[in-house]
This record gives C-alpha cells, sequence and structure tokens, in this order.
C-alpha cells in the first residue's frame, strides 16, 4: 500500500468521491456537521464557500478539513523467516478541522467544534477500516500513537465571523508481504 494510496481512502471515507476538478473530496458523510470539504494538501487559496458547501443555506457554522501524514513508519513482523513475511506500516495521521462559524455567539461556535468532534470520533468506531482504507484506525500501536488525540484550537473572533480548529491525530496500521 502506497501512502498516497491510505491518504486518498482516509480523505475518501471523511469526505466522499474525489473531485479531480476542485481536487477535493465534496459530499462529506460528515456535512450535517459542517464538514464541507476535504483535502489531501493545503490549498493555494482558501475560498469561504468550501466550509459550507453542501450545507443547508444559512447554515451557521462550516469546516474545511485537510488530512495529512506527517510521519509513517515500517517495521517488520516475525513471520516467515528471513526471506518471506510481512511487515507492518504505521501512518499517523492528523485531521486538520479548519472552522468558520457565523453564529452570533462564541460559545455557541465551540459547541459546534465539540459536536463536530463527537462526530468524527462515531464515524471513525463505525468503521475501525475507515471503508477499507487501512487494516485498523485509532488503536492503540505503540511509539507514541495511542488511539486518538484531540486538541483544539483557541477561537479567534472579527467582524462577527468566528475562526476556530480542530485537529485529531491517531495511528492507521496496514500489513503488507514484504
Amino acid at each position: 500500500m502506497s501512502v498516497q494510496s491510505a491518504l486518498d481512502g482516509v480523505c475518501t471515507y471523511f469526505g466522499g468521491p474525489y473531485d479531480p476538478d476542485t481536487r477535493t473530496y465534496r459530499s462529506s458523510p460528515l456535512v450535517q456537521y459542517g464538514v464541507g470539504v476535504v483535502r489531501r494538501a493545503w490549498p493555494k487559496r482558501d475560498d469561504h464557500a468550501d466550509y459550507f458547501n453542501g450545507q443547508e443555506p444559512g447554515a451557521r457554522t462550516g469546516c474545511q478539513m485537510v488530512v495529512q501524514i506527517p510521519r509513517h513508519s515500517e517495521s517488520r513482523v516475525a513471520v516467515g523467516g528471513e526471506h518471506g513475511g510481512m511487515k507492518r506500516l504505521v501512518y499517523e495521521f492528523k485531521l486538520n478541522c479548519f472552522i468558520r462559524s457565523l453564529c452570533p455567539h462564541a460559545e455557541d461556535a465551540q459547541d459546534d467544534v465539540y459536536a463536530l468532534r463527537d462526530a468524527i470520533l462515531e464515524h471513525m468506531r463505525a468503521d475501525r477500516t475507515l471503508g477499507g482504507a487501512v487494516f485498523q484506525a485509532g488503536e492503540h500501536v505503540g511509539g507514541g500513537m495511542d488511539g486518538i488525540d484531540t486538541v483544539y484550537g483557541q477561537s479567534e473572533m472579527k467582524n462577527e465571523l468566528t475562526k476556530s480548529f480542530l485537529e485529531i491525530t491517531f495511528a492507521a496500521i496496514e500489513f503488507i508481504n514484504a
């Protein structure tokens, strides 16, 4: 399994089918929680409409998720001896959720961030393979990658727009014959 196929599979699980014209995944199963688009790289241009893509008009909070693999490791699994066997690939994934909210109160925007976090984790728990993208994700694998970690950014308010950030980090494992 290549790093590109793991990344594409996880992006598809959270964002729906890939749209080659926009280089985004635009039919997220989490749209009701504000996920407008999922990206596999940071965009050159930040389009406000992407945060609210697919939502009903007047939606108060939207999200653009950038999925990143900052590192991965590969190690031999003691199966099959010197000239055969398997290798375990461990990918560290970061779901970088950039949030924009039009809520009149920042507290309501923060509640939407917590609801988004809960929805993402429920979606992960529904299928540990993340739609067949990996063998399993979000489980303890050692090396400092224990389960699923969440970091919340401090909200920033300007001109009645609240911007926030949510980062969810987890390990995903795949096995290959090698």
